[in-house]
């Protein structure tokens, strides 16, 4: 595969909802993506306003000169910037105006330098007006015609441009019945210009794995090959995760199935290094892909920009430690997992029978208050508040185990419930989302029971915080 093809997108789509990354963090991010292989970057933060929520509305001339400065740096790095347009939450799609309004957007970023574009209908209502109803009969078909129609303007302008479209059944969760069935995307795959490229996450919004018996499904249905919008690093659905692990999940094999493959990433920026480094690994790995290996050799590249403000030193197995620890959606890093584990083992059993696992338990959770402590004297300030709500609490919740452990060695059994001094349960999971979780536990099949239902029970040494080797707060 040889990236350099205009035809295969490989980079980063900043497409997340929060807060759209600076002209100085995507700069950086270009870097990156430069030095990592990639060759795209597709602009649709959900939150510029003039992308999605007022997209009929041309960009002011400050705005302007800010997104020809991006493409500009974009160009210099040798990537393809593209950009997209979400006009579906209000898109009148037999409407003249609505037709013409989007070609004014495509030509004013046409004249600050910008070739290719996007369309993108996710996250919209499924329903179409009356006046599309009777013009278009279907959501798809109505889409279809507008995508088509704009794809022949830019075209017309810049025969070379690529055009993307994202649906609204954007993945295998989505499709109804199923991929194989969905009218939706067999009309799309109908009516859609053969050289319109479509964005798909796989299976599920974020996708644990992607088959490539999946694709190979979803190609027969769209009648061409997908690009990957892949969501494995995308945290706007809980800000409350980070996720600093590798590229993984997705075969060797995938590659050759698909027109391109996106990641839209953390939503801070500079948590993004690996995601970026070991998408650029996969893409150009041969069959024996390792994402464990790429893992350890994009921290080794990551960890010059861990320098500290006097005696602290970041080391390698720390970084290692901080990804491990908030790694992938589904997984936990190879150390967070032992870490886990320990923990496990210690609630399930009185001290006498711990069998040394508690000195092991308590090691890491010195380490992970350590790693606090020096990462809190980063000269860069940016890549520390990037993680520090999330240090923050691992730091504290490893106070919390470690006073719990000296706390458990000192106690008959049962012992009474665990209540530390130093916090307040008025202050301690605190919070409305918190209070209602606490009357909502979730299994570890992801089924949820409300408090007194006679629901599945929660995983074993966890349900029960309240007695014997357990921790109420």
């Amino acid at each position: 595969m040889k990236l350099h093809e205009v035809t295969f997108r490989a980079g980063v789509v900043e497409g997340f909802y929060g807060r759209p990354w600076t002209a100085r963090q995507r700069r950086q991010l270009f870097g990156w993506m430069r030095a990592a292989g990639l060759n795209t970057y597709l602009y649709a933060p959900k939150d510029d306003l003039k992308h999605r929520a007022a997209w009929r509305e041309p960009y002011d001339e400050g705005q302007m000169a800010e997104l020809g400065a991006l493409i500009h740096d974009c160009q210099c790095h040798q990537l393809e910037f593209v950009y997209a347009l979400a006009p579906g939450l209000d898109l009148r799609h037999a409407d003249a105006n609505d037709a013409a309004a989007l070609r004014e957007k495509a030509d004013q970023l046409r004249a600050a330098g910008c070739w290719h574009f996007a369309l993108l209908f996710d996250d919209i209502p499924g329903e179409l007006n009356p006046q599309d109803r009777q013009r278009f009969g279907t959501p798809a078909r109505a889409q279809a015609a507008v995508a088509n129609q704009l794809a022949q303007a830019v075209h017309e302008r810049t025969p070379e441009a690529q055009f993307l479209f994202c649906p609204t059944e954007y993945c295998g969760r989505m499709a109804r019945p199923t991929v194989a069935a969905s009218p939706y995307l067999n009309e799309l795959g109908e009516a859609l210009a053969p050289d319109i490229l479509v964005l798909w996450t796989g299976p599920e919004i974020v996708s644990e794995t992607i088959p490539v018996e999946s694709i190979q499904e979803l190609q027969r249905v769209l009648r061409r090959k997908p690009v990957i919008w892949d969501n494995l690093h995308a945290n706007d659905y809980d800000m409350r995760r980070l996720h600093l692990g590798p590229y993984a999940g997705r075969p060797p094999e995938l590659r050759a199935e698909v027109a391109g493959i996106l990641t839209n990433p953390n939503c801070q920026f500079e948590a993004n290094f690996v995601a970026v480094r070991t998408l650029g690994a996969y893409l150009h790995a041969m069959a024996d892909w390792q994402p464990r290996e790429a893992y350890t050799e994009a921290l080794s590249a990551w960890l010059p920009a861990f320098a500290c403000h006097g005696r602290q030193v970041v080391t390698l197995e720390d970084l290692e430690l901080l990804g491990d620890l908030y790694y992938l959606p589904f997984a936990l890093g190879a150390r967070a997992e032992a870490h886990l584990a320990a923990f496990t083992n210690l609630l399930r059993r009185p001290p006498p029978a711990w069998g040394g696992g508690d000195a092991a338990f308590e090691q890491t959770s010195r380490e992970i208050v350590s790693l606090y402590d020096k990462l809190t004297a980063l000269h860069d300030r940016d890549l520390l508040h990037s993680f520090y709500a999330h240090l923050w609490g691992a730091k504290e919740l490893a106070l919390l185990l470690l006073g719990w452990v000296r706390w458990r060695r000192s106690q008959p059994t049962p012992p009474p419930p665990f209540s530390p001094p130093e916090f307040d349960p008025g202050l301690l999971r605190g919070s409305l989302p918190a209070q209602i979780e606490r009357l909502l536990p979730m299994d570890h099949q992801g089924r949820f029971s409300p408090a007194g239902s006679g629901g599945p029970p929660n995983p074993p040494g966890v349900a029960d915080l309240r007695t014997g080797g357990s921790i109420r707060s």
